[in-house]
């Protein structure tokens, strides 16, 4: 009998929103809502929780009455692998996380008096699993085969306008 974790991709029902949470330094707030009726549990890599979003490219911030988003230096990350236990996060059903992404001067210094800022990119590992269950042997196999419990898709918020002061 197939389980209610395999039937549809638990990505589908991730509800990923950012909001604005403060003017000083600038500070983006990212939630991740569970949706599911099964714990789920993500890796923090490149996922709208890892909060050196905007230099690995998963911020798109346009100013105002600009026709083309900001072109921000990416930098490539060398991370731990496999990643360490607390990389990896486990939300309940309807659970939510939070996490604070600072905009730093060298990005707030472009931005008139608003902006708007889009965060998007790819969930890299995404489990219908409680962490317990998850072991680095699973996290280096799925690298290599796929996993019937782990997924891998596209997040992206709607647009939020910001303020710099």
């Amino acid at each position: 009998m197939e389980s209610d974790s395999t039937k549809s991709n638990p990505i589908d029902r991730l509800r990923v929103t950012i909001k604005q949470t403060k003017t000083s330094p600038l500070t983006i707030t990212s939630t991740v809502v569970n949706g599911n009726t099964h714990p789920v549990t993500i890796l923090l890599y490149n996922s709208p929780l890892d909060t050196v979003a905007p230099t690995i490219g998963l911020l798109t911030i346009t100013p105002d009455g600009a026709l083309q988003p900001l072109e921000l230096p990416e930098i490539q990350i060398r991370r731990e692998w496999p990643p360490p236990r607390d990389s990896l996060i486990q939300l309940e059903p309807g659970a939510s996380q939070t996490a604070d992404i600072v905009l730093r001067d060298f990005i707030t210094s472009q931005l008139g008096k608003k902006a708007s800022v889009v965060l998007k990119g790819h969930w890299d590992m995404v489990w219908s699993k409680q962490k317990d269950e998850i072991s680095i042997g699973m996290i280096e196999q799925a690298q290599l085969q796929p996993n019937p419990d782990m997924f891998t898709g596209s997040f992206a918020t709607e647009s939020l306008e910001i303020t710099t002061v």
